[in-house]
């Protein structure tokens, strides 16, 4: 019995990295097919294995004698792995009826009282400590991201506990929970389908948007410390996320090519651009209405107008198009294209535009242990264009015409990994806009004194050493110009990254 289980065991933890790492396979047709092969084998095994538990049900149901329905202990040996604790635990618990087969892919029926469950549990820890030549106020700007180490000291960045598997031979589920110091958040919770037709794939419930390569992907899959400055301006500190619907089509090329349309609400804490509309920073500024009240101001000074969603004209939409192409036996490639529309926070005439492309260049030589040297090359550009809404100011008196607000930036960086456990690596990353922001009498700043929206550059070497894959270690200095610093700023952070369970690949 002991074999059997950890049989099951070892083919679902298989099937399971397989089905999730569907979208960032970067192979060739050649890889696909072997892969398609690999799973048809697993497949029939999978078969073969469910029929002996069914028939190890059975003759344990037949010896069932002992009074209170308790089957009689299989001898233990004196042990104390915990293979065998498992093993006297299942074989000890009550058993009724066998069901005749099992539909759950994330456990398996040997009765109705005892059950093996197959399920991935992760935590994964981030902690920072650092120094700066800038105060905690300063750098609270600087260091935009929800989880950038952003205080001199240290800093609790994230703890993400991750829960991943199979609900039945139709779907599987994510669920990301994050805790920093001060604050317990949601960060994504959804199904994905793994059985329609025609290379389709759908996703339903709270998520990341498919937006470039870092928002999707979860703090802990960054390669630097902190997010992209670009990102941060685009969709907020924390990323943009929300409830929603994803739909992926695996597009007929010789090549891994991946076309996503999507759909989710814009309204929200996270829909930065849109409905959500607060700017990255908080200036603690209102501006004062003529009715006495106050109005929250969002990106640019423009008033924070309430609106939610009524009808399918209040949601945001995606179009992404991901492709992946060897270009040698050394070299594999990645690129994508991806944008966003949907309403913004200005008003009912306001709408905001994002669009951008990424790209992933990887070099790995033939002869490598375990994929070391390697050179990683990558990058995004991303633009915004925000047009805001018409609106009349109570205490100017006036019309405010419509603008637009034009938010771009992007970052290059390159990461060299060492045969052995160092990798050594730069970025570098430059933001700007136009579009000029409604100062309110000095209560808001200016494009060029927004932290938020003015000329921007940082470069950050890095130093990284894995003593394993549960365990990482990162050296990273950042050098920032801006606009509204009156000398440039240098910080140093140190990271330290811990990683408990189980958990997928990273994307690629």
């Amino acid at each position: 019995m002991s074999r059997i289980i950890t049989c099951v065991f070892v083919l679902s933890c298989l099937l399971i990295p397989i089905v999730l790492s569907g979208n960032a396979l970067a192979a060739s047709s050649e890889q696909i097919e072997t892969i398609l092969q690999r799973l048809d084998a697993l497949e029939q095994e999978n078969t073969f294995l469910k029929q002996r538990v069914r028939d190890l049900g059975s003759q344990l149901q037949q010896d069932q004698g002992k009074p209170n329905g308790l089957v009689t202990p299989a001898p233990v040996a004196a042990t104390k792995s915990p293979q065998d604790a498992l093993d006297a635990a299942i074989v000890n618990l009550p058993e009724a009826e066998t069901k005749e087969e099992s539909r759950d892919l994330a456990g398996i029926d040997l009765g109705k009282s005892a059950r093996l469950r197959l399920i991935d549990v992760s935590l994964d820890v981030l902690t920072t400590v650092g120094a700066s030549s800038e105060r905690d106020e300063s750098l609270e700007t600087l260091q935009g991201g929800g989880h950038d180490p952003k205080r001199r000291g240290f800093t609790l960045q994230q703890a993400e506990l991750s829960l991943i598997g199979a609900v039945d031979p139709y779907f599987q589920a994510e669920a990301h929970i994050l805790a920093s110091e001060d604050t317990v958040e949601l960060e994504e919770a959804f199904v994905q389908s793994t059985a329609l037709p025609w290379g389709l794939e759908l996703e339903a419930g709270y998520f990341l948007t498919e937006f470039g390569r870092i928002n999707p992907s979860h703090p802990h899959a960054w390669v630097w410390l902190d997010q992209p400055i670009v990102n941060t301006r685009l969709f907020g500190g924390e990323g943009m996320r929300g409830a929603g619907v994803r739909m992926s089509k695996l597009l007929p090329v010789p090549w891994y090519s991946v076309f996503h349309v999507g759909a989710q609400n814009a309204d929200g804490e996270f829909m930065t651009s849109f409905l959500g509309g607060e700017s990255s920073h908080d200036h603690g500024n209102e501006e004062p209405a003529g009715d006495g009240h106050a109005h929250e101001l969002g990106i640019g000074g423009r008033p924070l107008v309430d609106l939610d969603v009524r009808n399918l004209g209040d949601l945001v939409y995606l179009a992404r198009w991901e492709n992946a192409i060897p270009l040698s036996s050394t070299w594999t490639s990645k690129f994508g294209l991806s944008g966003l529309y949907g309403p913004n926070f200005t008003g009912t005439d306001g709408e905001t535009w994002i669009y951008g492309a990424d790209a992933l260049f990887k070099w790995v030589p033939e002869k490598n242990e375990r994929g070391r040297p390697f050179l990683r090359i990558e990058g995004e550009i991303s633009k915004r264009d925000l047009d805001a809404d018409a609106f009349f100011d109570e205490d100017e008196g006036e019309l405010i015409p419509s603008d637009t607000l034009e938010d771009w930036g992007a970052y290059v960086q390159a990461l060299y990994g060492f045969p052995g456990r160092w990798a050594t690596g730069l970025r570098y990353e430059y933001a700007s806009g136009s579009g000029n922001n409604l100062t309110h009498e000095g209560e808001y700043p200016a494009r060029d004194d927004d932290p938020f929206r003015n000329d921007r550059t940082r470069i950050s070497p890095l130093v990284i050493f894995s003593p394993s894959e549960f365990t990482r270690i990162r050296l990273q200095y950042n050098y920032d110009e801006a606009d509204h610093l009156d000398d440039p700023a240098h910080s140093v952070w140190l990271g330290l990254e811990v990683l408990i369970g189980a958990h997928p690949a990273h994307t690629y």
